[in-house]
C-alpha cells in the first residue's frame, strides 16, 4: 500500500510539473509580441528629435496596444527625390518588409502595376477577415472606397485620409498667402489684394515705402500663388465630365505675361529660382519682403509669433486665393483630396509572413480608440476628454523636454504629419492655435476648385507607362519654358509655338488617357 501511495505521489509531481510547463508555455505564447518589419519615410519633426519610430511615444503606445513588436527601416521624408530613391531601392533589392508606407499613386504605372509586379497584396480578402474597422468604414462612406481601389474594385493600402468628406473640410486647405498687413498700411493699401490688379497696385505701394522685395516666392509656388487670378491652372482637372490641361489653354499666357512683368519691375523676387524653405524664412523674418507664400504652421504660426517678441508692431495675416474679379471665387487655388499623393498610404507586401498581424496592426488606426491615439495622443497625457472634445495639453503646448509644437505633436501623434489613419479636423483647430491661423483657414476655402478638381484615378498599367513618358517629357519642357517665359529670356509672343510643342510632345494624348481613367473611375 505504501509503494502504491509512493507511486500515485511521483506520478502526481511529475503531471503536475509538466501541466504547469504547459501553462507556462501557453502563458508566454500569449504574451509573446508578433514581430513585424515596417518601412516608412522618416518626416524631419521626428527626426529631428529620435531616429526611429519605434522610439516616438505613439508607437510605443500603439505596439504595447496591438502586442506587436515592430523593427522600422526608414528614408528621409525631407525632400521627395530622397524618399522615391530610397523607394526605389527597395523594390530594387525584392527583399520587402511586411509593411511598407508610400505614396502608391506615385508607384511607376500606378497602384495596378505595384500589384501586378507582386510587390503588395490585393486586400479585399485581407479586409474582410482581419480588418473590420476599416471594412466598416468603406462600407459607410462608398465615394472613398472608390478612392482607394483600382479599376476593378480591388483594395492596395490602409490609406491617408484627410477627413471624410468634402463638406466643411480644413483639413483640404493648409497652406496660403502670408501678408505682412503693418507693411500694408504704412503703405496706404486698407485690404489684402483679391485681384492681379490689386495685387500689382499692393505690390508697388510696398515697393514705393523701400520694401526690398515685395513679393517672394519659391519657384513651386509661384503659379499656385499667381495663376488662379487668371483662371489659369497647371495641371489635369474637370470641367462637366471633361477632362482638360490647364498648360495650353489661353489662360495661361496671361498669368504667365502677367509674372513676366511683376518680375520685370521687381516686384516679384529676381531669386524666385533658388529660394528653398531657409532662405525663404531669412527674407521674411528680416523684413525684406512684404507677402509670401507659405504652410500655416511653418509660415504664420512660426513667423509671427517669432518677429513679435522683438518687435510688438509686426502683423501677419492671410488672404483668400487670388480671383480674376474681386466678387467671386477663383476657379483653382491649392486644396488636396481626401486621399490623394499627398501622404504615404500602408500596403502589405508580398513578402509578409503575418498578413494577420499587419493587417490587425494597422487597422486598430481606424478603431475609435486608434482613431484619438494617432490623432491626439495618450488620454490624460497629451490630450483631455472636455465635453468630449479632445483638447490637447501643455505636453504638446508647453513641453517640458523644450520639444516644439511640431516635434512634440510628432512624437506623440500622427496627426501632424500622414500615414495610415483619418485626420481630424479638431488636431489642427487646435494645431492652427493662433486666430490669425483660425482666420487663414476660413479663408484658403474661399476657392471653387473642388468643383473641378481631378478625383485620385487610376490607370491600367499600360496607360500609365504612356502617360509617365509623355508628361515626363511635357512636365520638364513646361517647366523649363515658363521660367524663360518669366524671366524674359524669351518673349511671351513665343506662347503660340511653345503650346504647339507640348502638343508634339503629347499632351492631347495623355489628356484622352486621363479621360479614360476618369470615364472608368465614375462608372465604379
Amino acid at each position: 500500500m505504501k509503494k502504491i501511495v509512493s507511486v500515485v505521489l511521483v506520478l502526481s509531481l511529475v503531471l503536475g510539473t509538466v501541466f504547469a510547463a504547459g501553462v507556462s508555455e501557453k502563458k508566454s505564447e500569449v504574451a509573446a509580441q508578433t514581430k513585424l518589419t515596417y518601412w516608412a519615410p522618416l518626416n524631419p519633426n521626428i527626426s529631428s528629435v529620435v531616429q526611429d519610430f519605434s522610439q516616438t511615444e505613439y508607437f510605443k503606445e500603439l505596439m504595447k496596444r496591438t502586442n506587436t513588436s515592430i523593427e522600422f527601416q526608414h528614408v528621409s521624408a525631407a525632400n521627395d527625390g530622397v524618399m522615391t530613391e530610397g523607394f526605389n531601392i527597395l523594390i530594387a533589392s525584392g527583399n520587402y518588409p511586411d509593411i511598407i508606407e508610400y505614396k502608391w499613386i506615385d508607384y511607376p504605372g500606378g497602384p495596378q502595376a505595384a500589384l501586378d509586379d507582386k510587390v503588395i497584396i490585393p486586400l479585399n480578402d485581407v479586409f474582410a477577415k482581419y480588418a473590420p474597422n476599416i471594412t466598416k468604414f468603406l462600407n459607410e462612406h462608398p465615394d472613398i472606397a472608390k478612392m482607394i481601389s483600382t479599376d476593378d474594385g480591388t483594395y492596395y493600402c490602409f490609406p491617408f485620409l484627410r477627413g471624410e468628406s468634402y463638406e466643411n473640410n480644413n483639413l483640404l486647405f493648409t497652406e496660403g498667402w502670408v501678408w505682412r498687413t503693418d507693411l500694408l498700411s504704412k503703405a496706404g493699401i486698407t485690404r489684402t489684394p483679391r485681384t492681379p490688379d490689386e495685387l500689382y497696385t499692393a505690390l508697388k505701394a510696398l515697393q514705393g515705402i523701400g520694401v526690398k522685395i515685395p513679393l517672394s516666392l519659391r519657384k513651386d509656388h509661384v503659379s499656385r500663388v499667381l495663376a488662379p487670378g487668371f483662371d489659369s491652372f497647371d495641371d489635369f482637372y474637370v470641367e462637366n465630365g471633361v477632362v482638360r490641361n490647364g498648360l495650353i489653354e489661353p489662360a495661361r499666357k496671361e498669368y504667365l505675361a502677367y509674372t513676366a512683368k511683376l518680375y520685370r519691375e521687381g516686384l516679384l523676387d529676381n531669386d524666385y529660382l533658388s529660394i528653398d524653405k531657409k532662405s525663404q524664412a531669412v527674407k521674411v523674418l528680416n523684413s525684406i519682403c512684404g507677402a509670401t507664400y507659405a504652410p500655416g504652421g511653418s509660415g504664420i504660426g512660426t513667423w509671427l509669433p517669432a518677429m513679435q517678441q522683438s518687435d510688438p508692431s509686426v502683423h501677419m495675416v492671410s488672404a483668400r486665393p487670388l480671383s480674376p474679379s474681386a466678387d467671386r471665387y477663383s476657379k483653382f487655388a491649392k486644396m488636396s483630396n481626401i486621399y490623394s499623393n499627398s501622404g504615404p498610404s500602408a500596403a502589405i507586401s508580398s513578402s509578409s509572413k503575418n498578413v494577420e498581424a499587419a493587417a490587425k496592426l494597422l487597422d486598430y488606426n481606424f478603431s475609435e480608440a486608434g482613431h484619438l491615439l494617432v490623432n491626439f495622443g495618450i488620454e490624460g497625457v497629451t490630450y483631455t476628454m472636455v465635453d468630449g472634445y479632445p483638447k490637447y495639453t501643455d505636453v504638446i503646448y508647453k513641453n517640458a523636454d523644450g520639444l516644439t509644437l511640431s516635434q512634440a505633436m510628432a512624437m506623440y501623434m500622427r496627426s501632424s504629419v500622414n500615414g495610415p489613419f483619418i485626420q481630424d479636423p479638431r488636431y489642427l483647430e487646435q494645431y492652427y492655435s493662433i486666430p490669425e491661423l483660425s482666420e487663414a483657414i476660413n479663408l484658403w476655402a474661399q476657392t471653387d476648385y473642388g468643383k473641378y478638381i481631378m478625383p485620385p484615378v487610376t490607370a491600367t498599367s499600360e496607360e500609365a507607362s504612356e502617360l509617365a513618358k509623355i508628361m515626363n517629357n511635357v512636365l520638364t519642357y513646361a517647366n523649363e519654358m515658363e521660367s524663360k517665359f518669366i524671366t524674359g529670356a524669351i518673349s511671351i509672343n513665343e506662347f503660340d509655338g511653345y503650346v504647339k510643342q507640348l502638343k508634339n510632345f503629347g499632351i492631347e494624348r495623355a489628356i484622352a488617357i486621363k479621360q479614360a481613367n476618369y470615364d472608368r473611375y465614375m462608372a465604379k
